[in-house]
């Protein structure tokens, strides 16, 4: 009695890594990816894709933009968002700053301070009446 052994197929680094990048990157199907390059475990690809993003810490694939209906969503990884926040943060306070200083600073420093506000910022002086300019 013979037995149905399949045939052993080795994939080479350079064509998983084509493979998960066009899955994550590109943001192509497995099922699509793996019928177009003659794949037959889709298991094999998802685990691929497991260990990409399992090694940069992400949860699930990155698309930058996914459509839902007609309004883009934006996916960012919570250590991207993270940073994001802590750079928002960093950005107020320096503001914050330059507005405190902007009160006791002579004509020249404060037009020189002027600069470093974001327009926001700007405004908000303006409302408060300590702005002239």
């Amino acid at each position: 009695m013979k037995r149905n052994a399949k045939k052993v197929v080795r994939y080479t680094n350079s064509f998983k890594n084509f493979i998960v990048h066009a899955v994550v990157r590109d943001g192509q199907s497995i099922a699509s990816v793996c019928a177009h390059h003659g794949i037959d475990e889709m298991y094999k690809v998802r685990e691929w894709v497991r260990e990409f993003m399992k090694k940069r810490g992400l949860t699930r694939i990155p698309r930058s933009i996914v459509n839902r209906g007609k309004a883009p969503k934006v996916f960012i990884s919570e250590p991207v968002n993270r940073q994001l926040r802590i750079y928002e943060e960093m950005i107020e306070y320096q503001e914050f700053v330059i507005e405190t200083l902007f009160e006791v600073a002579d004509e020249d420093t404060k037009k020189k301070l002027l600069d470093w506000l974001s327009p926001k910022r700007r405004a908000n002086l303006r409302k408060k009446e300590k702005l002239s300019t």
